[in-house]
């Protein structure tokens, strides 16, 4: 099942900040992406809007369970804000049998 992850954060722990914010925030994600794969997590694509501060993350996983324990573990929750979203193909979701 596709989700796609968007994550926000602030201006003052954005990597490009400085070097101690890249770190963080660059290996948070890291993390997500290692612990996520015991989880059934796999990233498919990443994209990011510098200006607004958000990070999408396309993952296949078997739920949004999977997603969330990846990202406790990565430590992204209560560093950052992150909402998941079912998607579907546009091809599938205009399907009408």
């Amino acid at each position: 099942m596709l989700h796609m992850v968007v994550n926000t954060h602030t201006p003052e722990d954005c990597a490009f900040r400085g070097e101690a914010e890249e770190k963080l925030l660059t290996g948070a994600f890291e993390t997500f992406a290692e612990k996520g794969k015991a989880e059934g997590v796999q990233i498919r694509g990443s994209w990011v809007n510098r200006a607004a501060h958000e990070v999408f993350v396309l993952v296949e996983a078997p739920n949004a369970h999977a997603i969330e324990l990846a990202m406790l573990q990565a430590g992204l929750v209560g560093r950052t804000h992150s909402r998941v979203l079912p998607v579907v193909d546009t091809d599938d979701a205009m399907e009408t049998d």
